[in-house]
């Protein structure tokens, strides 16, 4: 806690770009407001670090499809 808020630092050893960070990183901000509330604190903020944030081959054409870009 700092100023009256929660912040959070996370550090994961191994992080799949593609289907473990959009469901972690919502996961766990939810942990985090219901955490705030039920102590009586604001929200804060979430800084997230990866020693190896990866996207497995099976998935990088769907990663491309998301971002609107033809593989080259």
């Amino acid at each position: 806690m700092t100023d009256g808020k929660l912040h959070f630092v996370l550090y994961f050893r191994s992080w799949d770009l593609w289907a473990g960070f959009p469901s972690n990183l919502a996961a766990i901000q939810l942990l985090k407001e219901y955490m705030c509330q039920e102590i009586g604190i604001e929200d804060g903020t979430i800084t997230a670090v990866s020693k190896g944030l990866h996207l497995y081959e099976y998935t990088f054409g769907f990663a491309l499809q998301r971002l609107r870009r033809d593989a080259r």
